[in-house]
């Protein structure tokens, strides 16, 4: 049965192309802007290279610390705090340091006058359990680099074809601000849509020129230039872990001498790290849900509004029809079934235009879109492109969302008129012209 309904709504559409396709584009105008939020929020939180293990992954990246004297001072971690909250939780494989550096970075390559600006990330070796970049030469630097703060770098791939060709990077020196490093592996370019990870270098740490170990900021020996990525072992309860690392937080925050220390709340889990802009104040989630429900709901209501008096205008015209159904016999819900069923091809037909023509606004827009909601917008290093592989946007998740949004865009715009038109009187509906 439902096969002769899309049959015949095939044949709806073929007679009446101007309508279909003015309710085609209304809706794929409507599925596409749902679809870029949701396309833009997956990317975000999804797995994808190198940060693979989002879902297993926690981050505290701020605290505030309240002096006894009143004043207070918020900013990224120490080293030492972090590595007594959570250095011996259970459960835990790896823990990624990141350093936070301002400073401009540029590269001279041999035999060139010209400097390029790279973008350079300073972590711990740690860092590459945590994010598996795939390894194209050599390896990453050791801990016996790190403790002894030697002068190597990890380089991505684009930067070492740039710098050396087609020959062999590994071992060769490169030189950044002045200053000579030896380069002792290769990466498969990052993304910017990884924006946390992303780099062309990554140094150890401990070579950073201000870098002084267990420093911390204004001598409160909480607050530094860290933030840490904790990677959960497999089979360990994610939930159970950060309940865990909240409580030794609260009581090594109340342990102090001097103040008091509060997280806010972390370790987050990945997808609430992505909200928290701020070192001296918590995300408000329920304000952040009822915010972007409410988007989707207008980007939902509002076409539903204007295709569902098309749909009316259109049951009008078949009044008559309905009315010999019904006049035989017919139920009331199969003309519902009928009429909703029907609909359904012109939502699907919108929403699969709908998709498409999100992949292609994100693609333009792929320069800030990922900032979307963002409270800072970072200009794009020079040189560098937002790249967006096919796994990132054709996943069985975006389809499922496009799908879902096409069911219920045409539950909204099919479901007043196909009651309207299966409860008119048989009488009225057989005189309908």
């Amino acid at each position: 049965m439902l096969k002769i309904y899309l049959k015949q709504a095939w044949n709806l559409i073929r007679q009446e192309r101007l309508f279909s396709l003015i309710y085609v584009v209304g809706t794929g105008l409507s599925v596409s802007m749902v679809m870029v939020l949701s396309i833009v929020f997956y990317m975000r939180v999804a797995n994808i290279y190198p940060e693979t293990n989002r879902d297993r992954i926690l981050v505290a990246k701020s605290g505030t610390f309240n002096s006894e004297g009143g004043g207070q001072s918020s900013s990224s971690l120490s080293e030492g705090m972090i590595d007594a909250c959570f250095g011996s939780l259970k459960g835990v494989e790896a823990i990624a340091l990141m350093a936070r550096e301002d400073d401009e970075f540029l590269v001279q390559p041999e035999g060139d006058p010209v400097q390029l600006p790279v973008t350079v990330k300073f972590v711990n070796t740690d860092f590459w359990r945590v994010f598996p970049f795939r390894f194209l030469e050599g390896k990453a630097f050791t801990e016996a680099d790190q403790q002894s703060a030697i002068r190597t770098a990890v380089i991505a791939r684009s930067l070492a074809h740039r710098l050396f060709g087609d020959e062999e990077a590994t071992g060769k020196y490169i030189s950044v601000n002045f200053r000579q490093y030896r380069v002792c592996g290769i990466v498969q370019d990052a993304s910017l849509v990884t924006e946390k990870t992303y780099a062309q270098i990554w140094f150890p740490y401990t070579v950073a020129d201000d870098y002084k170990p267990n420093d911390s900021w204004n001598n409160t020996g909480v607050l530094g230039k860290f933030n840490a990525y904790i990677l959960a072992s497999r089979g360990t309860n994610l939930k159970a872990l950060k309940q865990e690392a909240e409580e030794r937080v609260e009581r090594y925050g109340k342990s102090l001498k001097g103040g008091t220390f509060t997280a806010l709340g972390q370790p987050d889990y990945y997808w609430q790290s992505t909200f928290r802009y701020w070192s001296n104040s918590a995300p408000d989630f329920g304000s952040l849900l009822l915010q972007y429900g409410l988007i989707v709901l207008i980007l939902l209501l509002v076409p539903s509004v204007s295709l569902s008096g098309m749909t009316d205008s259109r049951m009008e015209r078949r009044l008559a029809e309905m009315g010999v159904r019904r006049a035989f016999g017919a139920p009331t819900g199969t003309l519902m079934g009928q009429i909703i069923s029907e609909n359904f091809l012109f939502t699907f037909l919108g929403g699969l235009f709908g998709l498409l023509f999100s992949y292609l606004l994100i693609y333009l827009s792929r320069d800030w879109i990922l900032q979307l909601d963002a409270t800072f917008v970072d200009v794009l290093p020079e040189g560098a492109d937002v790249v967006f592989t096919p796994g990132m946007l054709m996943n069985f998740q975006v389809f499922g969302i496009a799908l879902f949004v096409c069911f219920v865009l045409n539950l909204l715009s099919a479901l007043i008129p196909a009651w309207r038109a299966s409860h008119r009187q048989i009488i009225y509906s057989l005189n309908a012209k």
